[in-house]
C-alpha cells in the first residue's frame, strides 16, 4: 500500500501543528478557573458587607454586577477556548473601575484593605492577571494603568490610619508585579508553542519531501531499463540479441518498485547489498550484472577494503551510472576501477567510458545521478565528481575519504558463490541511437 500525505518514511503519522491552541486553552481554563475561584473566596462575605454598608442596596447592586462579570469571563474563556480577547478585556476593566470607584461609597474604609468585605481589591488582581488575551504591549500596559489608578483611589483613604501608607503601596505594588508575570509567562509559552508548531510543519514538509524524494529514486532504475526494452523492441521486435541480464534486472528493479509501493524497504537483499561488504566484491558483483556492456572490471587494489554502513548505497549509485551508460554513453570501452588510495585516507571508485560524453554546463542531471549518485553518497561523506568532453567520453570518481572498517586481510576475505571472477568482459556496443542532452 502506497503512503499516505502526512506519513514518515518510517510509517508513522505526523500529528497536526496544535501546541498554540492547546496553549491557548489552557490559558482560557486559567482565567476562568482565577475568575471562579475569586468569586468563590468573595461569596462567604456578601452578608456582612451588607450589613456593613452605608449603602447597603448599592452595595448588593456591586456584589451582583461583579457576580454576572465573574460568571460571563468564566463561560466565555471556556467556550472560546482561549482567554477573551481586548474587546472584553475592555469592558471588563470599565465594570473593576466602576466596582472600585462604587466601593468608595460602599466600603467602610476600614474595610477596603486586608478583607473580603471590600472585595472590589481581590476583583480588581484577577481581572489584572487575567489581561492574557490582550497580547498588544501598549494596549496591555494602557488597561492595567487604569486598574492600578483606580485601585489607588479605592484605597486613598487608608492612608489616614498608623500603617495606612505601606498597606497603600503594598496593595499598589502586588497589582504592578503579579499581572506582568502572568501577562509575560503566558507569552512566553505562546511563543514556545508557536515554536513546535513551526518545528513540527517544518518536520512533516521535509518528511513529504523525502517521500517524493523515495518515490522517485525507486522508481527510477526501473523506468530506465523498461524504457530500454521498449526502445529495443520497437527497433526490432525480433531482436534476440537483449542480454538476459538486462531482462534479469528490470526484474529486480519490478519487485524492487513493488516492495516500495508495500511499504518494505526491498523484497529481500540482492547478492551485492549482502555482507561481506568487501568493495572489490561489490565492484566485481554490480560489473558482472552488466555483461551486455563491453566493461573491463578492476577492482584488485581495493581487495580486502571493507565498507558499512554506506555500501548499499554505493552499489546503487554503480547501477545507476552503469545504467546511464548502458542507455546514453553508445561506448566501445568501459572501465570500472576501484582502489584504496596509497596515502590510506580512503578509497576511490573510478567508472570511465569512451562514449558520446556531454557538456557539463549545459547538461541538467535527472532524478538518477542527483538522488540515486550524488545526493545519496554525500550523506556518507563520499564526493562525486564528474568529467566530460563531448565526442571523447565520460569519467566518474567517487571518492570516500575515510574508511569506516578496518581491513580485512584479503587471505581472510570469503567471496560468496553470487560473485563472478573479476576477468575482464568484452561484449559489442550498443546499437547507434539519437545522442541524448539530458543525463538520467
Amino acid at each position: 500500500m502506497a503512503r499516505t500525505e502526512g506519513e514518515a518514511p518510517d510509517g508513522t503519522f505526523l500529528e497536526p501543528a496544535r501546541s498554540l491552541p492547546q496553549a491557548e486553552r489552557a490559558a482560557g481554563l486559567a482565567v476562568a478557573g482565577l475568575r471562579v475561584a475569586t468569586f468563590a473566596q468573595m461569596a462567604p462575605s456578601v452578608v456582612t458587607a451588607v450589613d456593613v454598608s452605608q449603602r447597603p442596596t448599592l452595595c448588593l447592586a456591586t456584589w451582583l454586577v461583579a457576580t454576572v462579570a465573574v460568571v460571563s469571563t468564566a463561560v466565555l474563556a471556556v467556550a472560546r477556548r482561549r482567554p477573551p480577547g481586548p474587546r472584553w478585556a475592555c469592558v471588563e476593566v470599565t465594570v473593576a473601575t466602576g466596582l472600585l470607584l462604587a466601593g468608595t461609597a460602599t466600603v467602610p474604609d476600614a474595610y477596603r484593605t486586608g478583607s473580603w468585605v471590600g472585595f472590589q481589591g481581590a476583583y480588581t488582581l484577577s481581572v489584572a492577571c487575567g489581561l492574557l488575551g490582550v497580547r498588544r504591549r501598549a494596549t496591555w500596559v494602557t488597561l492595567l494603568g487604569v486598574l492600578v489608578a483606580a485601585r489607588a483611589v479605592f484605597v486613598l483613604p487608608v492612608l489616614g490610619s498608623g500603617t495606612g501608607a505601606a498597606t497603600m503601596v503594598g496593595e499598589l505594588l502586588t497589582l504592578l508585579c503579579l499581572p506582568p508575570l502572568a501577562w509575560a509567562g503566558t507569552g512566553a509559552v505562546y511563543r514556545i508553542a508557536s515554536d513546535a508548531d513551526r518545528a513540527r510543519e517544518y518536520a512533516a514538509r521535509l518528511a513529504r519531501d523525502e517521500e517524493a524524494r523515495r518515490a522517485r529514486t525507486a522508481i527510477h532504475n526501473g523506468t530506465a531499463l523498461l524504457k530500454l526494452l521498449v526502445e529495443r523492441a520497437a527497433l526490432d521486435p525480433a531482436d534476440g540479441r537483449t542480454p538476459s541480464q538486462v531482462w534479469v534486472q528490470a526484474a529486480s528493479e519490478v519487485n524492487r518498485m513493488r516492495a516500495y509501493l508495500a511499504g518494505q524497504e526491498q523484497l529481500g537483499p540482492s547478492p551485492a547489498d549482502a555482507a561481506p561488504h568487501d568493495l572489490a566484491i561489490l565492484v566485481e558483483s554490480v560489473g558482472a550484472e552488466f555483461a551486455d556492456l563491453p566493461l573491463d572490471v578492476v577492482p584488485d587494489l581495493a581487495r580486502g577494503l571493507r565498507l558499512g554502513a554506506e555500501a548499499p548505497d554505493v552499489v546503487v549509485a554503480l547501477r545507476s551510472l552503469l545504467i546511464n551508460v548502458r542507455q546514453h554513453a553508445e561506448a566501445s570501452r568501459v572501465v570500472l576501477h576501484a582502489e584504496q588510495r596509497e596515502d590510506g585516507t580512503g578509497w576511490t571508485v573510478t567508472l570511465h567510458d569512451d562514449g558520446v560524453g556531454f557538456d557539463l554546463a549545459t547538461t541538467t542531471f535527472g532524478v538518477g545521478v542527483r538522488g540515486l549518485v550524488v545526493d545519496a553518497l554525500a550523506a556518507h561523506d563520499i564526493t562525486t565528481t564528474f568529467e566530460s568532453v563531448p565526442g571523447l567520453g565520460t569519467t566518474v570518481v567517487l571518492r570516500g575519504d575515510r574508511i569506516p572498517l578496518v581491513l580485512a586481510e584479503a587471505a581472510a576475505t570469503t567471496v560468496p558463490l553470487w560473485v563472478v571472477p573479476g576477468e575482464p568482459r568484452h561484449g559489442r556496443p550498443l546499437q547507434p541511437g539519437r545522442r541524448r542532452n539530458r543525463r538520467a
